[in-house]
């Protein structure tokens, strides 16, 4: 996945809302959001079929985790995949223990990533740049992470992409049909979008999810686009996020 923008404690009753569009190989297989018990842990998320990881998902205590690679310009050499660290962070209870579990992990165990963990109370970053381990706690507002973030790789995206979630800013949570709007944005080149497009390298945007977690979990929602969201519509998995957290 490599554009999420997440909104922490902007409103009071909306502690959590993210945007997120996963780019990838068009032929690595997937699977979308399910709920999944792994180890006494109930959480919903898609699955990354080839590892058996994930890229973003929600566990019953209300705990979201999402990853985005660092870009390096080199191929993948580490032992473990980067979406087994999801599902690492998500068997935790909170954003503040999923960071502890992060941090004990060996930094050369995944290659480099950018690692979100939020709930109602904080969030955090996680970014590893090959050798060592890096923790940005996020103050409330508005935060847009990509594979180029944090001086990565040069890139337009961010700059561009947080001019327009100013507009987003208000007194109450922006209405979905905006955020859809912004999650099939193009750019030039094609990679410089937040819906990507390059058929020539095999790639480009796979799928979209919208997020809101309130504090009334009742009205909690996930929106989810299982292709590029430009060409393909979202379908709200909304009941089966709450029927998850109602679990909890």
């Amino acid at each position: 996945m490599c554009t999420l923008i997440v909104a922490s404690r902007v409103w009071e009753d909306m502690p959590v809302l993210v945007a997120a569009n996963r780019d990838e190989r068009l032929d690595r297989p997937s699977r979308g959001p399910q709920l999944v018990v792994q180890g006494g842990v109930r959480f919903f998320a898609p699955r990354d079929l080839k590892s058996g990881g994930t890229w973003i998902g929600v566990n019953r205590h209300g705990l979201f985790v999402a990853i985005t690679n660092r870009y390096t310009g080199a191929a993948p050499r580490a032992p473990r995949s980067r979406g087994l660290l999801v599902l690492d962070a998500l068997s935790e209870d909170s954003a503040a223990h999923a960071v502890r579990r992060v941090a004990s992990e060996a930094p050369t165990r995944h290659d480099p990533f950018h690692l979100v963990m939020v709930d109602a109370r904080e969030a955090h970053l996680v970014w590893n740049d090959g050798a060592r381990h890096h923790h940005e706690p996020l103050a409330p507002g508005f935060h847009v992470v990509t594979e180029r973030s944090l001086d990565a790789a040069p890139t337009e995206r961010i700059d561009r992409l947080r001019g327009r979630i100013t507009s987003l800013f208000g007194p109450r949570p922006p209405a979905l049909s905006r955020i859809t709007e912004l999650m099939r944005q193009h750019g030039e080149p094609g990679l410089e979008g937040v819906c990507v497009h390059a058929p020539d390298l095999g790639y480009g945007t796979r799928s979209s999810s919208i997020i809101e977690l309130p504090v009334d979990r009742a009205r909690a929602r996930w929106l989810q686009a299982d292709g590029s969201p430009c060409t393909h519509d979202y379908v709200d998995l909304g009941a089966e996020l709450r029927a998850m957290l109602d679990a909890g």
